[in-house]
Protein backbone atom coordinates (compact mmCIF):
# COMPACT_ATOMS: atom_id res chain seq x y z
CA UNK A 1 0.00 0.00 0.00
CA UNK A 2 1.20 3.44 -0.78
CA UNK A 3 0.71 7.05 -2.49
CA UNK A 4 3.29 7.81 -5.42
CA UNK A 5 3.73 11.26 -6.49
CA UNK A 6 4.79 11.22 -9.52
CA UNK A 7 6.30 14.81 -10.61
CA UNK A 8 3.72 16.50 -9.18
CA UNK A 9 3.08 20.39 -9.69
CA UNK A 10 0.12 22.27 -7.75
CA UNK A 11 -0.35 26.03 -8.76
CA UNK A 12 -2.64 28.03 -6.67
CA UNK A 13 -2.62 32.53 -8.22
CA UNK A 14 1.76 32.76 -7.79
CA UNK A 15 1.69 29.69 -5.37
CA UNK A 16 3.40 26.60 -6.46
CA UNK A 17 4.49 23.36 -5.00
CA UNK A 18 6.24 20.08 -6.29
CA UNK A 19 6.29 17.27 -5.17
CA UNK A 20 8.09 13.57 -6.56
CA UNK A 21 7.92 11.16 -3.60
CA UNK A 22 5.64 8.53 -2.20
CA UNK A 23 4.24 7.71 1.27
CA UNK A 24 4.35 4.17 2.02
CA UNK A 25 2.24 2.75 5.10
CA UNK A 26 2.76 4.63 8.78
CA UNK A 27 2.74 7.57 10.06
CA UNK A 28 3.95 10.91 7.80
CA UNK A 29 3.77 14.29 9.63
CA UNK A 30 4.08 17.08 7.08
CA UNK A 31 5.38 20.75 8.45
CA UNK A 32 5.69 23.73 6.68
CA UNK A 33 4.89 27.19 7.08
CA UNK A 34 1.73 28.87 7.04
CA UNK A 35 1.11 28.97 3.09
CA UNK A 36 3.80 26.66 2.22
CA UNK A 37 0.71 24.51 0.60
CA UNK A 38 0.29 21.99 3.63
CA UNK A 39 -3.73 22.05 2.60
CA UNK A 40 -3.77 22.44 -0.75
CA UNK A 41 -1.31 18.88 -0.94
CA UNK A 42 -4.11 17.24 1.55
CA UNK A 43 -7.04 18.33 -0.62
CA UNK A 44 -4.92 16.80 -3.92
CA UNK A 45 -4.04 13.71 -2.06
CA UNK A 46 -7.67 13.19 -1.35
CA UNK A 47 -8.75 13.83 -5.09
CA UNK A 48 -10.57 17.46 -4.19
CA UNK A 49 -8.21 19.69 -6.10
CA UNK A 50 -6.55 19.07 -9.35
CA UNK A 51 -2.97 19.39 -9.67
CA UNK A 52 -0.83 21.11 -12.37
CA UNK A 53 0.93 18.09 -13.79
CA UNK A 54 2.27 14.84 -12.79
CA UNK A 55 0.12 11.75 -11.03
CA UNK A 56 -1.37 10.96 -7.83
CA UNK A 57 -1.35 7.16 -8.08
CA UNK A 58 -2.75 5.20 -5.13
CA UNK A 59 -1.65 1.85 -4.86
CA UNK A 60 -2.95 -1.30 -3.23
CA UNK A 61 -5.20 1.41 -1.13
CA UNK A 62 -8.69 2.21 -0.89
CA UNK A 63 -9.40 6.29 -1.65
CA UNK A 64 -8.04 8.67 1.42
CA UNK A 65 -10.47 10.41 3.25
CA UNK A 66 -9.49 14.08 4.35
CA UNK A 67 -10.35 15.32 8.09
CA UNK A 68 -10.14 19.08 6.95
CA UNK A 69 -8.30 22.05 9.07
CA UNK A 70 -12.03 23.43 10.12
CA UNK A 71 -14.64 20.68 11.58
CA UNK A 72 -17.52 22.61 10.61
CA UNK A 73 -16.45 22.83 6.70
CA UNK A 74 -17.41 19.21 6.92
CA UNK A 75 -20.82 18.89 9.10
CA UNK A 76 -23.45 17.13 6.63
CA UNK A 77 -25.99 15.99 9.70
CA UNK A 78 -28.42 18.36 11.28
CA UNK A 79 -27.83 16.57 14.84
CA UNK A 80 -25.13 14.97 16.39
CA UNK A 81 -26.24 11.33 15.88
CA UNK A 82 -27.15 12.18 12.10
CA UNK A 83 -23.27 13.06 11.45
CA UNK A 84 -22.20 10.12 12.76
CA UNK A 85 -24.43 7.73 10.20
CA UNK A 86 -23.39 10.40 7.47
CA UNK A 87 -19.90 9.00 8.06
CA UNK A 88 -20.93 5.94 7.46
CA UNK A 89 -20.00 4.62 11.63
CA UNK A 90 -21.71 3.33 14.46
CA UNK A 91 -22.61 5.80 17.28
CA UNK A 92 -20.72 4.84 20.61
CA UNK A 93 -17.30 2.68 21.02
CA UNK A 94 -14.13 3.10 21.49
CA UNK A 95 -13.14 5.74 19.36
CA UNK A 96 -15.90 8.25 20.69
CA UNK A 97 -15.97 7.70 24.54
CA UNK A 98 -11.87 8.34 23.97
CA UNK A 99 -12.99 11.64 22.74
CA UNK A 100 -15.38 12.22 25.25
CA UNK A 101 -18.07 12.56 22.24
CA UNK A 102 -21.33 12.15 23.53
CA UNK A 103 -24.42 10.51 20.80
CA UNK A 104 -27.32 13.47 21.18
CA UNK A 105 -29.60 15.43 19.10
CA UNK A 106 -28.00 18.02 19.41
CA UNK A 107 -27.08 20.80 16.34
CA UNK A 108 -23.25 20.06 15.51
CA UNK A 109 -23.04 23.76 15.28
CA UNK A 110 -23.85 24.49 18.85
CA UNK A 111 -21.11 22.29 19.82
CA UNK A 112 -17.74 24.45 20.73
CA UNK A 113 -14.89 24.13 18.30
CA UNK A 114 -12.54 21.77 20.45
CA UNK A 115 -15.86 19.47 20.66
CA UNK A 116 -17.20 19.47 16.74
CA UNK A 117 -13.48 18.67 16.48
CA UNK A 118 -13.17 15.66 18.67
CA UNK A 119 -16.85 14.75 16.86
CA UNK A 120 -15.52 14.92 13.69
CA UNK A 121 -12.20 12.81 14.67
CA UNK A 122 -14.07 10.34 16.33
CA UNK A 123 -16.49 9.73 13.41
CA UNK A 124 -12.96 9.26 11.07
CA UNK A 125 -11.02 6.92 13.33
CA UNK A 126 -14.27 4.74 13.22
CA UNK A 127 -14.54 4.89 10.12
CA UNK A 128 -10.63 3.44 9.69
CA UNK A 129 -9.88 4.33 6.32
CA UNK A 130 -6.77 2.51 4.08
CA UNK A 131 -5.74 6.66 4.10
CA UNK A 132 -6.46 8.64 6.55
CA UNK A 133 -5.48 12.37 5.72
CA UNK A 134 -5.58 15.04 8.55
CA UNK A 135 -5.24 18.66 8.02
CA UNK A 136 -4.33 20.40 11.65
CA UNK A 137 -5.91 18.25 13.35
CA UNK A 138 -4.60 18.84 17.11
CA UNK A 139 -5.92 22.75 16.59
CA UNK A 140 -8.44 23.49 18.86
CA UNK A 141 -8.27 20.77 21.23
CA UNK A 142 -6.93 20.41 24.37
CA UNK A 143 -3.69 18.49 25.83
CA UNK A 144 -5.88 15.62 27.40
CA UNK A 145 -7.31 15.46 23.47
CA UNK A 146 -4.33 15.83 21.78
CA UNK A 147 -2.67 12.60 23.67
CA UNK A 148 -5.81 10.58 22.76
CA UNK A 149 -5.55 12.04 19.34
CA UNK A 150 -1.90 10.66 19.04
CA UNK A 151 -2.70 7.36 20.61
CA UNK A 152 -5.04 6.55 17.96
CA UNK A 153 -2.83 7.95 14.97
CA UNK A 154 0.10 5.58 16.72
CA UNK A 155 -1.95 2.77 16.48
CA UNK A 156 -3.56 2.76 13.07
CA UNK A 157 -3.07 0.90 10.41
CA UNK A 158 -2.85 1.87 6.91
CA UNK A 159 -1.38 5.27 5.60
CA UNK A 160 -1.49 8.38 7.89
CA UNK A 161 -0.35 11.88 6.86
CA UNK A 162 -0.87 14.27 9.38
CA UNK A 163 -0.49 18.14 7.80
CA UNK A 164 0.32 20.13 11.48
CA UNK A 165 2.34 23.16 12.81
CA UNK A 166 2.37 20.90 16.02
CA UNK A 167 5.13 18.45 15.38
CA UNK A 168 5.88 17.77 19.24
CA UNK A 169 2.76 15.50 19.51
CA UNK A 170 4.05 13.18 16.37
CA UNK A 171 4.16 9.74 17.45
CA UNK A 172 7.78 9.23 17.79
CA UNK A 173 7.91 6.07 14.59
CA UNK A 174 6.32 9.05 12.55
CA UNK A 175 8.63 9.99 9.44
CA UNK A 176 8.60 13.29 9.17
CA UNK A 177 8.66 15.70 6.07
CA UNK A 178 8.97 19.50 5.42
CA UNK A 179 7.46 21.77 2.88
CA UNK A 180 9.52 24.51 1.95
CA UNK A 181 11.15 26.19 -0.98
CA UNK A 182 8.26 25.01 -3.57
CA UNK A 183 8.85 21.54 -2.59
CA UNK A 184 8.42 18.44 -0.27
CA UNK A 185 10.95 16.98 1.15
CA UNK A 186 11.68 13.96 3.74
CA UNK A 187 13.52 15.29 6.98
Amino acid sequence: MRIVLSSVQLRAGTFSLTADDFFSEGVHMISGRIGSGKSTLGSALAGLSQIESGNIILEGCGSPVLLMQFPEYQVTGPTVIREISSWGVSCGGLTFSSFGVGVSDRDPFSLSRGELKRLMLACVFAKDPDVLILDEPYASLDVSAKEVLTGLIENRRGITIVFSHETEFAPNHALRWKIYGGGLYRE
